[in-house]
C-alpha cells in the first residue's frame, strides 16, 4: 500500500521569554519535537503530516510564578477546536496539505441586516435554550446545541426579534457552563457542536434577517487558561487589582507593554480573536462583559477602532458594554463603545412590574418612569446608546419575581408582565428578551443545567403573553414613531396611576402609549392639550378605531392596561 503523500505544515506558540518549547502530538505517539524561537518571540516548528485530523499540545518551561521552571502540557492558546475529553488537545484538520477551519459554504452573506437603531435584541444560552419540557432529547443526540437554536430560528423570526446576542460560546471546562469561566478567546464550545455548526446557525440567522451578537469575556479567564501556565504576569495581573467578590479569574493586564518587541501581549490576543470571529463566523456584533470592571477605555476605545477598521463599513456592527455600575461614558461621542446595557431602567421598570419599592425606586412614580424611559435624562446622549431590559441572565426572571418578591399568582402576574413588555417595547432605546421571557419562563436564576419549559406554551396564559410580546416587537420594528429619542409626557393622573406619553418622527409618524400602573380598573381618562391631530386613531392592542376631536383622546384602562394609538 503506497504511503500517503505529507506535506509540511507549521505549528507555532507565541512565547517570548519562556527558555524550551516542544511540540507534542498523536502523530508520533506524543514524542516531543523541539520547535526554535524566531527574533519575535515565536516558537516554530514544520511537521509533515498526511491529509487529516491530529490533536497536539505544547509542552512548555513555564515562567509562572506558581511553577516555574517546570514544564506543562498547554493546548493551543489560538486552536480553534478542542477535544471534548478532559485531556483539551488542540485539534488541526489538514486537506490538501492546507489548514482547514470549516467546510462551510455561506449562503446568506447578501442580504441586508438591520440597523442598530432598529435592533431587538434576544439574550439567550445554547446549552440551556433547548431539550427542556415540550422539547425532549433527541433520541441520537443531546440537545443544547447549535443545531438546536437553528431548530427554534423560525420561532424567534415569528417572534420578531432581528438581533440574537449568544452567551458565552468559547471553550470552557466541562459541558455545562454559562461560559465566563473560558480558556480559549479563539476555540469554539465543543459541546455546542463544531465551527461548521456555528457557521450554519450565524448563515441561518441572517438568511431571516437576523443579526448574531456574542457574548466577548475579555477581562479574565479561566485559571488553567494556557496562558495562566506559559507566562502568568506576561498576559494578566499577579496580584489581581479589583475587589475580591468580582475577581472571578486570573485579570488581563491590557495596561502591559512589552517594549523589546513593541507588543500589548493582552491587548493583541484580544484583537486577534476578535477578528478571527467576525473573519470565520461573520459576526454582527459583540456584547462586552463587565467592562466596568476592564476599566480602561483607551484600550476598549482601540479595540472599537479596531474592530470597525476590520468590518469597513461593509455591514452593520455593534458594540455593546456591560457596565455596572450604569455609566453614560462608556458611550456616546466620546465614549468607546456603541450601546451600553440599561440599568436604571431595568430597576425602575421592575419596581413598577412588581408594584413595590426596590433597589430605591418607587413602583408608581411617574417622574421615575419617565426618567429612565428618556436616557438623555439618565446622561446618555440619545437612544442610540442604551439597551434596556427588564431581566438577563443576571436578573430573576419576571414572572418568578412577580410570584416570590410581590405574591402575584395567575392573571394578575400576567397582566403586570404585559405591562412591563409594553413599557419595554415602547420606550427610547434598543430593547433585549431574555430567552423565555416572552413565554413567562419562571425557573429561578441558576447557574446549573435548567433548560426553558417549552411545554409553557401549551398554556392559554403563556401563550397569550408570547403572542403579545410578538405583536409589540412588530409595532416596534414597523412603527417609525419607535425608532428616535423622541418621547413627551402629554397627560398624568398621579392620584389614578395613569399616564400617557407621545413618540413621534419627523415625518408625521405618531403614537400616543396611556399605562394604567395599578392593578385596578382606571376607568376613563381624558388626553387634551396635547397637540394630538383631529381625526381617526387606530388602537393597535385591541384592534378597534377611536377619534380624536377638538385634540380630544377619550378612552377607558382596566387593570394594569396599556393601551396603544396610531395615527392613521
Amino acid at each position: 500500500m503506497p504511503e500517503k503523500q505529507t506535506h509540511e505544515v507549521e505549528f507555532l506558540l507565541f512565547a517570548p521569554y519562556n527558555e524550551e518549547v516542544t511540540l507534542i502530538g498523536d502523530w508520533n505517539d506524543w514524542q516531543p519535537i523541539p520547535m526554535q524561537k524566531d527574533e519575535r518571540g515565536h516558537w516554530r516548528v514544520s511537521v509533515p503530516l498526511a491529509d487529516g485530523t491530529y490533536q497536539y499540545k505544547f509542552m512548555v518551561k513555564s515562567l509562572s510564578y506558581f511553577m516555574r521552571g517546570q514544564m506543562t502540557a498547554v493546548f493551543d492558546p489560538y486552536a480553534q477546536h478542542v477535544t471534548l475529553d478532559a485531556d483539551e488537545n488542540s485539534l488541526i484538520t489538514i486537506e490538501n496539505g492546507q489548514r482547514i477551519l470549516t467546510h462551510y459554504q455561506w449562503q446568506h452573506d447578501e442580504k441586508p441586516l438591520p440597523g442598530n437603531h432598529e435592533l431587538v435584541i434576544y439574550e439567550l444560552h445554547v446549552g440551556d435554550f433547548s431539550g427542556g419540557p415540550g422539547d425532549e432529547e433527541a433520541e441520537d443526540r443531546r440537545k443544547g446545541r447549535f443545531v438546536d437554536v437553528i431548530d427554534k430560528m423560525d420561532y424567534l423570526a415569528d417572534l420578531g426579534i432581528n438581533a440574537i446576542e449568544l452567551m458565552p460560546v468559547k471553550e470552557f471546562p466541562g459541558e455545562r457552563s454559562w461560559g465566563y469561566n473560558l480558556r480559549s478567546l479563539f476555540a469554539v464550545e465543543n459541546s455546542y457542536g463544531t465551527l461548521d455548526d456555528l457557521c450554519r446557525l450565524v448563515d441561518e440567522a441572517h438568511g431571516r434577517g437576523i443579526r448574531i451578537i456574542i457574548d466577548g469575556v475579555y477581562n479574565h479567564s479561566d485559571s488553567e487558561a494556557p496562558f495562566t501556565k506559559i507566562d502568568y504576569a506576561y498576559w494578566y495581573y499577579e496580584e489581581n487589582p479589583d475587589p475580591p467578590h468580582v475577581q472571578w479569574g486570573p485579570k488581563f493586564n491590557f495596561y502591559h507593554h512589552d517594549t523589546n518587541l513593541d507588543v500589548w501581549p493582552a491587548r493583541q490576543y484580544v484583537v486577534d480573536s476578535i477578528m478571527f470571529w467576525v473573519d470565520t463566523f461573520h459576526i454582527d456584533g459583540i456584547r462586552f462583559d463587565a467592562t466596568a470592571i476592564i476599566n480602561n477605555y483607551e484600550f476598549l476605545g482601540w479595540l472599537q477602532a479596531q474592530i470597525y477598521q476590520k468590518i469597513g463599513g461593509i455591514k452593520p456592527f455593534i458594540t455593546i458594554a456591560e457596565h455596572v455600575p450604569q455609566d453614560p461614558s462608556i458611550t456616546g461621542a466620546d465614549g468607546p463603545m456603541d450601546a451600553a446595557w440599561h440599568e436604571s431602567f431595568m430597576h425602575q421598570v421592575m419596581s413598577t412590574v412588581l408594584g413595590i419599592p426596590e433597589n430605591g425606586r418607587e413602583p408608581y412614580s411617574i417622574d421615575g418612569l419617565m426618567n429612565v424611559m428618556d436616557p438623555r435624562q439618565n446622561g446618555f446622549d440619545s437612544a442610540e446608546d442604551v439597551v434596556n431590559y427588564l431581566n438577563n441572565h443576571d436578573q430573576d426572571r419576571v414572572i418568578w419575581q412577580l410570584g416570590e418578591k410581590a405574591g402575584l399568582l395567575g392573571e394578575p402576574a400576567f397582566r403586570r408582565n404585559k405591562l412591563g413588555a409594553a413599557l419595554l417595547l415602547t420606550s427610547p432605546g434598543k430593547p433585549m428578551l431574555w430567552m423565555g421571557e416572552e413565554f413567562a419562563e419562571s425557573a429561578p436564576k441558576t447557574i446549573d443545567y435548567q433548560p426553558l419549559d417549552w411545554a409553557l406554551l401549551a398554556n392559554e396564559t403563556n401563550n397569550d403573553l408570547r403572542n403579545r410580546y410578538r405583536g409589540l416587537i412588530h409595532l416596534r420594528r414597523h412603527t417609525p414613531a419607535f425608532h428616535g429619542d423622541s418621547i413627551e409626557l402629554i397627560m398624568r393622573d398621579d392620584e389614578r396611576g395613569i399616564f400617557a406619553f407621545k413618540r413621534w418622527n419627523d415625518q408625521g409618524n405618531v403614537a400616543v402609549i396611556v399605562v394604567n400602573l395599578h392593578d385596578k380598573f382606571a376607568g376613563e381618562f381624558v388626553i387634551s392639550n396635547a397637540g394630538l391631530e383631529d381625526g381617526h386613531w387606530h388602537e393597535y392592542l385591541y384592534d378597534y378605531d377611536t377619534g380624536v376631536q377638538d385634540g380630544v383622546l377619550r378612552d377607558s384602562l382596566a387593570e394594569s392596561e396599556v393601551k396603544i394609538f396610531l395615527k392613521v
